[in-house]
Formats: structure tokens, sequence, C-alpha cells
């Protein structure tokens, strides 16, 4: 999974709007056929699947939950279609996720996609699903992003019977907890998912703020207007990442002369600042590629 830091939420019974989610400035687009779909237009959000356009942006379906009874139709649609991904709501549960493992194995065999190709992201929506995440992240080798649903009055606040602010005191541990484990599955990509109150930008940022602080890369977004203000927060500022190749190129040159301890600045450089300036590096360069896809699919 390429490194993002936006993902947007759009209809999935919308093809026009899907078109516009595309061009939105977003990294991802996320099709939802869940909560966005009203019951008697799920079956045309999963046939449009089968029509979606050539997008230089990764797309990906919510589908609806297992205990619907409605998932595994979403499953066979997304597969058939060949998406980058699914987003699993309410995710609780390594056996669930294993299985959608094996039904997309056969999907992608049976319809010429790449071994492997389409990606799993466990939505995290409860208590149950936050102490899980570890085992879910571990349960499939396509898991490379788990999302913290930690949403204003959403499942999880309900769940947890916590007070939801954009400061995050109440969620904090949740919060804490699913990137922690995220972490230590190896998942490279935890994001955050959605800020409620889209009008509100100044309370977006600061929440995004906090999940950057945290540790996740990105986060989901319910309305174009979002995109900017998440992208700014996960992108390496210019001055970060050209102080990070200093330290690198730094250490990089003392390591060939034999010496893996260095001041750089008056501050101590070793292996471990050294990987956190690769990444901060990485990312950065994660971004122009985004935004050189942007750019294809606004063009």
């Amino acid at each position: 999974m390429e490194a993002l830091r936006s993902m947007l939420f759009t209809p999935g019974h919308r093809m026009d709007l899907i078109e516009k989610a595309i061009r939105s400035g977003t990294d991802a687009v996320i099709i939802d056929i869940e909560d966005a779909v009203a019951l008697d237009q799920k079956p045309t959000a999963r046939a449009l699947l089968e029509q979606l356009p050539d997008s230089p942006v990764p797309l990906f379906v919510r589908t609806n939950a297992v205990e619907t009874g409605l998932m595994w139709d979403d499953v066979v649609a997304a597969g058939k279609a060949g998406v980058d991904g699914l987003v699993i709501p309410k995710a609780e549960q390594p056996g669930v996720i294993k299985e959608i493992d094996g039904a997309l194995t056969a999907l992608e065999m049976a319809f010429g996609h790449e071994a492997g190709s389409i990606g799993i992201i466990p939505l995290i929506e409860s208590g149950l699903g936050v102490r899980n995440t570890y085992d879910m992240a571990m349960a499939s080798t396509r898991v490379e992003c788990v999302m913290f649903g930690g949403g204003e009055q959403g499942d999880l606040v309900a769940d947890l019977g916590c007070e939801w602010t954009p400061e995050g005191t109440g969620l904090m541990q949740a919060r804490s907890q699913v990137l922690l484990s995220s972490r230590a599955a190896g998942i490279q990509h935890p994001f955050e998912a959605v800020f409620m109150d889209f009008r509100n930008l100044d309370a977006l940022r600061v929440e995004s703020e906090l999940a950057r602080t945290l540790g996740y890369v990105g986060k989901v977004a319910i309305h174009p207007a979002q995109v900017a203000v998440i992208n700014d927060v996960f992108t390496p500022s210019a001055d970060v990442v050209a102080y990070q190749r200093k330290v690198l190129e730094a250490f990089e040159q003392a390591e060939a002369e034999g010496s893996a301890s260095i001041a750089v600045d008056g501050r101590m450089v070793d292996y471990a600042v050294a990987r956190v300036a690769r990444v901060v590096i990485a990312r950065a360069e994660a971004a122009e590629r985004a935004a050189a896809r942007q750019q294809q699919a606004e063009s």
C-alpha cells in the first residue's frame, strides 16, 4: 500500500460523486456502500463498482458490517471490480478478517486480478475492536492499514460511554491503544477516521494534529473541504524535511567513516534518530507522489 495522508468518503450509488471525489485532491477515495447508501440502493452501488472510471488515485470500498448479512455481497462486488482495498466497519474478529482474505484470494483468481492486490482495512469502532486490533492486524498480510473510528457521537464513543472533544481526552486511551497495537503488528499506515463537523476546519486541524503527534499517518474526510487541511497536517514541512535530510546525510557520512553516533546542530544523532529521519523523508516523498496523482486526476 502506498503511503497516504487523506482518504475521502463518497456515496457508492452516485457515480457523479465518485468522479468528483477522485478529482477532489484526496490521496484516495473510499466508495461507501454502508452508511451513505439506503438499503434499497445497495444493489445499485454494488453494480456501479463494475463501471468505475480509471483513477490515478486508489479506490477503496467500505462494505457493510458482517453482522448485517450484507457484507459478503459487497466483498464479491468489490473483489470482482478489483478495487485497491476494502474498509471493514465495526471490525472486531480476527476470524472474519481471515475469511475475507480467503474470499478475496478466490475472487482475484476468478477475475484475473493480481494475487494479494486487494487490501483489507479494519475500521475500529467498538471496545472489542480496540481490544482485538493487534490480532486483526496479524490475521492477514492484506492488512496494511488500520483505521481508528473515533468520530463524534459515533459507535465507539457510544460503546465506551466517553465524552467526545476535538482535544481527544475521552478517547485518548482507545486512540493510543489502536495505534500501539497497529504498530506492534507492523502496520505502516495507521489511519484516523472521520471528523464529523465538516464546517469546523479549525477543530479538524486540532484533532488531526493530535493524531499525527500520536503516530497516525493520515485521516479520513467526509467532505472535500476537509481534504486540504488533512493533507497539510500530515505532510512534513519543507523545513522539517530539509533538517532531516541534513541529519541523515551527516549520519551516513559518519557511518561510512566508522562512527555510529555524532552531533548535528548540538543534538546527538544515532541509528534511532537516523531511522526517524528516513521515515520523515519517505513520507515527504510519498506526499509528492500523491500530489502528482492528484494533478493527473484533475487534468
